[in-house]
């Protein structure tokens, strides 16, 4: 099972940071007219098509698990965090992950192993959470901006590459 891309996701819907794993290779050209290196990240804004589809269909999937949490039905308890498998698709699978301030963490992975794929995917959301955490600790992060930082990008690339070996998955 490998990770194809993920997505954190804000209050209002709106896309905060958006990783496609096998654009990934592409390696980011420094902005010639940038000498001081004042630009974050320059990170890959857009999903294929089709993945970006997938993730708003899930979205919707989450929503409806969301609601009905709230209400004492979900799958999982008020308290946790914890969606679950959101929808399959094709040969993809989206999981969902909800913070207590109502950020949305996706994730879509092509799967070949049921067995532990749930334990790998909350250990990877547990630590995207860290990181969003540490990153909206910056006084200058807007609420609702796009994630641009270069130590976000980096502990994203970290977490990815982590989870991508621990399921016997090499990534460069």
């Amino acid at each position: 099972m490998s990770l194809e891309c993920l997505a954190i996701i804000g209050k209002t819907n709106e896309p905060l940071y958006l990783l496609d794993v096998e654009k990934e290779d592409d390696e980011v050209t420094p902005d010639e007219n940038d000498a001081f290196g004042f630009v974050e990240s320059q990170q890959r804004e857009r999903l294929s098509l089709e993945k970006e589809f997938m993730m708003h269909a899930s979205i919707d999937n989450l929503e409806e698990a969301l609601g009905s949490q709230r209400q004492g039905k979900g799958r999982a308890s008020a308290d946790s965090k914890w969606i679950g498998l959101l929808c399959p698709m094709e040969e993809s699978f989206i999981y969902g992950y909800s913070t207590s301030t109502n950020i949305k963490i996706l994730a879509m992975i092509s799967d070949s192993m049921e067995d532990s794929r749930e334990v790998h995917l909350k250990t990877l959301f547990a630590k995207v959470h860290n990181l969003f955490v540490e990153y909206m600790l910056n006084p200058w992060a807007g609420l609702q901006n796009k994630i641009e930082s270069k130590k976000f990008e980096s502990g994203i690339q970290e977490a990815v590459k982590v989870y991508n070996e621990t399921n016997g998955i090499a990534w460069a």
